[in-house]
């Protein structure tokens, strides 16, 4: 068989180019830290690369949630505890005024502390997160869930949830009807706003110790007291429940890291040993090159 000496030329071009891409690859593979450039590289690695990376983004995702509800409940849990002092200091004004020995002018000194602590009920009750969202109105979470004059409830029942976790949604909310509005011990139901400002009308106009359920008003704040009271343990639980789920989390994350990184890290040790040789092979292809061919030029490669 005769071999044509463009046929031989071209078999060295080939191999010498065929060499330097090994070499390019290697280089890059050395660059990036990756041992895989394109899913041609490895097909099967790289799809299980890809659902690993989407798993990962889910994970990521339900941190970004979890402080996302920690941030609500921890503002709301907040609220509730300044809400709970202001009621015990309400009920401690109520048990003075209920003294026969206050007169008149004794009476509406404690009526004017007792509305403005009202008012920084009211307020506590209207609290926004970072969003601006009320959080004790329901699903309505840009409804002022208390209107400050009439103590109407504006929000709804609802309660918003948040998705912490792969099995997990968190209540990240609690409605205002469930913690503020409450059944008095003559059986209506209305705002504990509306029930201290009842109050505090009836200490401005000297009136209390006459009718014969003043004495109500201390049961009502204890049953309010307890109505926040609860609200506050289930958003401390949930708040537990999230420490517990982003430890979940860090873990899903920290594997998922771990697989990825057995499938697209590449192996230093290796690749720079693969790329001496590969770097010597180059050097030889050329160097025949040249003796076939005997061109000066090679002489400088």
């Amino acid at each position: 068989m005769r071999i044509s000496t463009s046929y031989i030329q071209q078999q060295s071009v080939d191999a010498m180019l065929a060499q330097q891409k090994r070499l390019t690859d290697t280089q890059q593979q050395v660059s990036t830290g990756s041992r895989i450039l394109s899913p041609s590289d490895d097909p099967v690695a790289s799809v299980k690369i890809l659902g690993l990376e989407r798993d990962m983004s889910v994970n990521e995702q339900y941190k970004e949630n979890a402080t996302s509800a920690e941030n609500k409940l921890s503002i709301a849990e907040g609220a509730l505890t300044s809400a709970v002092n202001i009621l015990q200091r309400i009920r401690e004004l109520a048990v003075q005024a209920l003294n026969d020995t206050n007169d008149a002018n004794a009476r509406a000194g404690m009526a004017a502390e007792m509305q403005e602590l009202n008012e920084a009920l009211v307020a506590l009750a209207n609290s926004k997160d970072s969003n601006g969202e009320y959080l004790f109105s329901g699903y309505q979470s840009f409804t002022q869930s208390f209107d400050p004059t009439t103590f109407a409830y504006a929000g709804d029942t609802g309660q918003r949830n948040i998705r912490v976790g792969s099995n997990y949604m968190v209540e990240s909310t609690e409605s205002g009807s469930d913690v503020f509005v409450v059944t008095n011990a003559d059986s209506t139901t209305q705002s504990i706003f509306a029930t201290v400002q009842g109050f505090v009308d009836a200490l401005n106009a000297n009136t209390i110790g006459t009718a014969p359920n003043d004495g109500e008003f201390l049961t009502n704040t204890s049953t309010a007291i307890d109505s926040i009271t609860s609200a506050r343990t289930r958003i401390g639980a949930r708040l537990s429940a999230i420490d517990q789920q982003r430890t979940i989390n860090d873990d899903s994350i920290a594997s998922l890291q771990k697989s990825l990184s057995e499938l697209r890290d590449l192996d230093y040790a290796e690749a720079i040993s693969r790329l001496s040789i590969q770097s010597t092979g180059l050097e030889a292809a050329q160097q025949a090159y040249v003796r076939v061919q005997g061109l000066s030029l090679f002489n400088y490669l």
